[in-house]
């Protein structure tokens, strides 16, 4: 007997056996029985695990197993998400590190590099939740990008132009120059930063002139008027000038 207790191995043995014995699968409960289904919050496939990702799990996974207890149908869904821009600034720095670059390798290459990254990385993920005890379904494994899903998804977007919830117009969006695409706002990092405030003087036609402020100092040259408030004092012999 050991002399300590050795979690390792008795948890990755109860844990093959349960999937082994397939009590994981809904299909364990008799047909009549009232189905509970969870689908788990995809996590992204940039990278590991963390302390957020194990108390949805712990949480998920208890409602879960109550749930077969109780003898309903139980399934929980497991599944990663692509995460778009993360995934891509993660490979971007992975060709980075290797001397290369996005727009060095094509289009195919870096489809192809990113396809890899997530077969690693995705898969360390699932081998994650499994140590956590996480009591899914893994022949019911879904990625965000599988044909079925991207499939809902194409079908959807294209429902909802027509109904004229999507569209295209012209707004302000956040412009990433790296990406050469739009972000969303939850995608954008605000810094705040020191910076110089330059001073320069308009010239008044007939004389003088008017001093102005800015952060911006290569707006300049798009400048046209200057507004001020009308009521201002300092300024009134400024109003229709040139």
């Amino acid at each position: 007997m050991p002399k300590a207790y050795d979690f390792k191995d008795t948890e990755l043995r109860l844990y093959h056996w349960w999937e082994e014995n397939g009590w994981f699968k809904p299909e364990c409960r008799p047909d009549d029985a009232e189905p509970f289904v969870i689908s788990i919050p995809p996590p992204n496939v940039t990278g590991q695990l963390h302390m957020g990702h194990a108390m949805f799990v712990a949480l998920e996974d208890l409602m879960i197993r109550r749930a077969r207890m109780q003898g309903y149908a139980a399934l929980w869904v497991p599944g990663s998400d692509h995460a778009g821009i993360a995934t891509q600034l993660q490979v971007e720095r992975m060709l980075e590190a290797e001397g290369t670059s996005r727009e060095a390798v094509g289009r195919e290459e870096f489809l192809r590099r990113t396809w890899a990254w997530k077969a690693e990385y995705g898969g360390r993920i699932t081998n994650q939740l499994r140590r956590l005890g996480a009591s899914c379904d893994w022949d019911r494994e879904r990625f965000t990008l599988d044909e079925g899903l991207s499939r809902a998804v194409r079908e959807a977007f294209v429902r909802l132009r027509r109904m004229g919830l999507i569209y295209r117009g012209e707004y302000l969006v956040n412009w990433s120059p790296g990406l050469q695409t739009a972000v969303s706002d939850l995608e954008v990092e605000y810094v705040e930063e020191e910076g110089l405030m330059y001073y320069f003087k308009y010239p008044v036609k007939g004389g003088g002139h008017l001093p102005v402020a800015t952060t911006r100092p290569e707006t300049i040259l798009g400048d046209t008027a200057v507004a001020v408030h009308p009521d201002d004092e300092r300024y009134q012999q400024y109003i229709g000038q040139t």
